[in-house]
Order: structure tokens, then sequence, then C-alpha cells
């Protein structure tokens, strides 16, 4: 391994390596509280829809649906691009070790 690869990394670990675990679970849980989201606000539109009959409720629900599903789309998106940034880091970290020996 180069020495400005161990360099890089031991600088990095100086100031604090990004936890990727870490915003890997968080962007879950944020798909999570997302989903829970959906679940709860469908439910009182439909509910609306049907205590008043009004055509509005539905059309609530689909542009809500829509725009979340973007949102879940996004995350997911972003903890995909977490996770290998997780696995680079970490194969880089294996090179300095296995260079180090």
């Amino acid at each position: 391994m180069s020495r400005i690869k161990l360099s890089k990394l031991l600088k990095e670990q100086q100031q604090g390596a990004v936890d990727y675990a870490y915003f890997l679970e968080q962007s879950n849980g944020l798909l999570t509280a997302v989903e829970d989201f959906e679940k709860e606000i469908v439910t009182a539109l439909e509910a609306a829809g049907e205590e008043t009959g009004d055509p509005q409720y539905q059309q609530l629900q689909n542009q809500v649906a829509r725009y979340l599903q973007g949102a879940e789309k996004q995350i997911a998106a972003m903890g995909k691009m977490l996770d290998r940034k997780q696995n680079l880091a970490s194969r880089d970290t294996f090179s300095a070790d296995i260079g180090d020996l």
C-alpha cells in the first residue's frame, strides 16, 4: 500500500471518519417513518372521503402517495450510495491492514 493512501487513511481516522453504518441505519429508519406517515395520512384521507363523499380526498391520497413514493426512492438511493461508500471505506481499511503486515 502506498504511503499516500496510508497517510490519507490515518488523517481521516484522526479527523473522525464517517460512520456509514450509523447513517445507513438512520436512512432505514427514515424509510420506515415515511411508510408509517403514508399509512397514517392515507387512512385519515380515506376516512374523510368516506365521511364527506368528496372525491377530492381520493385525489389527495393519490398525490400524497406519488410524493411519498418519490421520497422513498430518493432515500433508498441515498442508502445504496452510503452502502457503496461504506464498502469502499472498509475495503480501503482492509488494504491498509494488509499493507501493514
